[in-house]
């Protein structure tokens, strides 16, 4: 009907009209195909979990793909044999089916969804698959399905030759499931096998001598497809500890693509089955695996049946390659078996120029499924990015993901400042999520002889909660006293079992929790944080009023020795006592004089006479005091003549440091000035007393000698000495 309708067109004078438009259709074309494109084909948390750093491992494809149409374009002219000749060598020229790009680190943006908003993560390497085969993890799990129907013929025995060269080439991590099916169903399945054990794989292939029979004139093959890789793909996230699995996978269909009569076995039903494959999910509505989205490498081999039927079969196969992901598609006539080394080495070559990209994840959402994003910031070409991960699970409960702990910089700063000691604060440096709540932030201190799990292989994550459960019951927790995106300040607990070893190998092992997403910092033995530990420094405060203390007995001391041997001095001791007489005066305390003598006055009450006034002692003249000393359970401090201290939590910033957690930072200032305490109310949460009377705050009061002063739940006595 297009022909026909050309055709008068042209005759019609039209021509030019064709033309130009044909031309336009092109340049769309390729504008359409000149845009490369990034393909996330796994995000893989293994190497998180097994180092305790939260880093995330992507399989990236940068690549500009090529539509098998365009490649086997120049084959349209001929027919028969020659066409499929022409098409298998121009299919297997290398970059036939795409055009690789290199991936451009700077301009990488790697993103995850948490509590709405796109967090970036930071990009640490990325090296290309076919450098890295070496790598833990770095293979593909190959599941290749053999058409073993009577209508294969010949191709049968091509089939698995093909087959076999896919298991020959096995890297040290790859892994393969060799599947044989008919036109009913799979007669035959080998099971995940590791390269470690190809000739068992190969052995495998090579018992299957002869296809199977076949019935009737239709077969649902892409059902027979889809219900094998389903049940294949599947079944390997449930291998056991003998198969790992590696982070790539990939699907070979080496079939004649026969379907006969059956309605979904035609070019658009492979497309279908394509974008399955390619969504990564098995079955489909199955939102609990990880997504892994699979290239299909397409093998047809042309049937001996009708012309329609072999037409539809060849549109069927040819669909199925989704070459955008690294899929690839060829044909192999009776006895291109030989061509088995060129053909794994084309879908290899290809499957080398994906990449191994390395980030450093430090937020993830709270929940079991994650979003990620990938996007490039002014490249040229332009290269668009991949968004299909949203909302999918990655195999990671969030609750072990690590927190992002800068141990290197936490231990260099705690032993720039001598140590965590008992009582001391201290700083955890990294990229928290909390942002700057430090309500969230919690610190447990492992104590002295405790064990921690050795990794966080199944159960052992119960072990490590468990762990952080007895630090609760044991009292090792210390207190958040400020946070941030990137640090929080805590208070060691006053306990001596915080520390390990003595002298200079005394250490502090900590573990960081976050108390609304449930995470922690590195619980294993080799992760957990550990940083210098010392004993509490003697206070200085209490050294220098102690001293103070001394010199001033010691003063008070020779004050009296000096006093008491001037008295000595003056007449070699006191005169004997003369003895008295009844009713005499004593000689050393005369009596009053007598009635009429000079100087008479009569006694109190007698004779109308004003009573006498108390005997009052002499006294000498009152100094003022030299300093205040504070006392009370939590310790003595001296404040000097003109010295001014803070008093609060804050060791930073305080001279007088209590560790209670209702004192402020910095609860109030204290002053000694001209022999007398002063102290002023910084604004405190629970207030400062004195002798029960809460004072102003920012308002200096004098504080008398005698009195009780309290700071929130603190409270000292007060002496000026």
């Amino acid at each position: 009907m297009q022909k026909s309708s050309v055709c008068s067109l042209v005759e019609r004078g039209h021509g030019a009209l064709i033309a130009a438009f044909s031309a336009l259709i092109l340049l769309i074309s390729s504008v359409a195909s000149a845009a490369p494109s990034a393909r996330i084909l796994r995000i893989d948390p293994r190497a998180a979990q097994e180092n305790g750093n939260p880093i995330l491992t992507t399989v990236v494809d940068v690549t500009q793909a090529k539509r098998v149409s365009d490649a086997v374009a120049p084959c349209s002219a001929l027919k028969g044999n020659a066409e499929l000749d022409c098409m298998s060598q121009a299919l297997e020229r290398p970059l036939a089916l795409y055009t690789p790009f290199p991936f451009p680190a700077q301009a990488a943006i790697f993103t995850v969804g948490v509590d709405g908003s796109d967090v970036p993560a930071k990009y640490l390497s990325h090296s290309q698959w076919g450098e890295s085969q070496q790598q833990p993890g770095v293979g593909t799990a190959w599941l290749l399905l053999v058409d073993a129907d009577s209508r294969m013929g010949k191709g049968f025995d091509d089939a698995k030759q093909i087959a076999q060269q896919f298991i020959t080439s096995m890297g040290p991590n790859d892994v393969v499931n060799v599947t044989f099916f008919n036109d009913r169903q799979v007669v035959k399945d080998s099971k995940w096998v590791p390269a470690a054990q190809r000739a068992r794989a190969i052995t495998f292939v090579q018992s299957v001598t002869e296809p199977f029979g076949s019935e009737g004139r239709n077969r649902s093959l892409l059902t027979l497809i889809k219900t094998a890789a389903t049940d294949g793909f599947s079944a390997l996230g449930n291998v056991g500890e003998d198969v790992k699995i590696p982070l790539h996978q990939a699907m070979v269909v080496l079939s004649s693509g026969f379907g006969g009569t059956d309605p979904s076995t035609t070019g658009p039903g492979a497309l279908q089955l394509q974008q399955y494959l390619s969504n990564g999910r098995f079955p489909e509505d199955n939102t609990a695996l990880p997504k892994t989205p699979v290239p299909i490498i397409s093998v047809f081999f042309p049937p001996q049946t009708l012309q329609e039927f072999q037409l539809n079969s060849r549109e069927f196969m040819q669909n199925l390659a989704n070459t955008e992901l690294g899929g690839f598609f060829t044909v192999v006539q009776r006895g291109g078996g030989s061509r088995a080394p060129q053909i794994v080495n084309a879908v290899r070559q290809r499957f080398s120029k994906m990449f191994v990209v390395k980030w450093r994840v430090s937020c993830v959402a709270p929940s079991v499924t994650q979003s990620f994003k990938l996007v490039f910031n002014n490249v040229n070409p332009p290269i668009l990015g991949d968004n299909s991960f949203k909302d999918v699970p990655i195999g990671i409960d969030p609750t072990t993901w690590p927190l992002d702990v800068n141990v290197e910089y936490t231990a260099d700063m705690a032993k720039r400042q001598a140590g965590v000691y008992p009582a001391g604060s201290f700083k955890v440096y990294g990229d928290f999520c909390w942002g700057g709540d430090k309500s969230r932030a919690e610190v447990y201190f492992l104590p002295a002889g405790q064990q921690l799990p050795t990794a966080l292989a199944g159960a052992d994550i119960d072990k490590a909660k468990r762990t952080q459960q007895q630090l609760i019951a044991m009292g090792m927790k210390g207190t958040a006293v400020e946070a941030s995106d990137t640090f929080v300040t805590f208070e060691a607990p006053d306990k001596d079992k915080i520390l390990h070893g003595s002298g200079d190998q005394a250490v502090v092992r900590l573990i960081v929790y976050d108390n609304r997403a449930h995470r922690t910092s590195g619980v294993t033995a080799d992760s957990i944080v550990t940083l210098k530990g010392t004993t509490a420094p003697l206070p200085l405060l209490l050294i220098l009023g102690s001293l103070l203390g001394v010199v001033v007995v010691a003063l008070l001391v020779v004050v009296v020795l000096k006093s008491g041997g001037k008295k000595r001095g003056g007449g070699g001791g006191p005169a004997p006592l003369s003895p008295v007489m009844a009713g005499a005066p004593s000689p050393y305390s005369p009596g009053p004089p007598y009635a009429g003598a000079p100087g008479y006055s009569p006694p109190a009450g007698m004779y109308g006479g004003a009573p006498a006034p108390p005997y009052s002692p002499p006294q000498a003249p009152a100094g003022p005091a030299a300093c205040a000393v504070l006392q009370g359970a939590s310790g003595i401090y001296t404040i000097l003549n003109g010295q001014e201290l803070k008093a609060g939590r804050d060791a930073n910033q305080c001279g007088i440091v209590f560790n209670e957690p209702r004192v402020s930072g910095v609860h109030a200032t204290l002053k000694f000035e001209n022999g007398q305490l002063l102290i002023r109310d910084e604004n405190s949460n629970n207030g400062t007393l004195v002798n029960n009377v809460r004072l102003t705050p920012a308002v200096w009061s004098p504080v008398p000698t005698g009195s009780m002063l309290r700071l929130g739940p603190v409270e000292l006595s007060v002496k000026l000495q």
